[in-house]
């Protein structure tokens, strides 16, 4: 029985070293998992906060094509008011040339 318990404390001994051997590469490659777990939350941050800037530089760029726009269609009605005031002019000018003629017409006439 003797010999038997010298077997049995060294395997043992060995048992319990493989199983602590065993259990620390499960750790480490536990903690390999871990930090590529990481690297993909660090990268998907940086993603997202790269995709809400340029998300903001298009609004800041609709924004400011809206006020151009807004802008144009202000100076569009008031050269169309303009265009309507000339044309009004224009039918004026004309009825009083065409009036002018008429009595140059008569005066040459008579």
């Amino acid at each position: 029985m003797k010999n038997n318990l010298k077997i049995q404390i060294p395997l043992a001994i060995l048992l319990a070293a493989i199983i602590h051997m065993a259990e620390a590469k499960d750790v480490s490659a536990q903690q390999a998992g871990l930090a590529y777990a990481q690297q993909e939350v660090d990268k998907a941050d940086a993603q997202h906060k790269a995709n809400l800037k340029e998300v903001s530089e298009a609004e800041k760029l609709l924004e400011q094509r809206k006020k151009a726009f807004e802008d144009q269609t202000k100076v569009l009605a008031d050269d169309k008011k303009k265009a309507e005031l000339s044309k009004q002019h224009l039918q004026d000018a004309n009825i009083k040339r065409n009036k002018a003629q008429t009595t140059l017409d008569q005066a040459w006439k008579e």
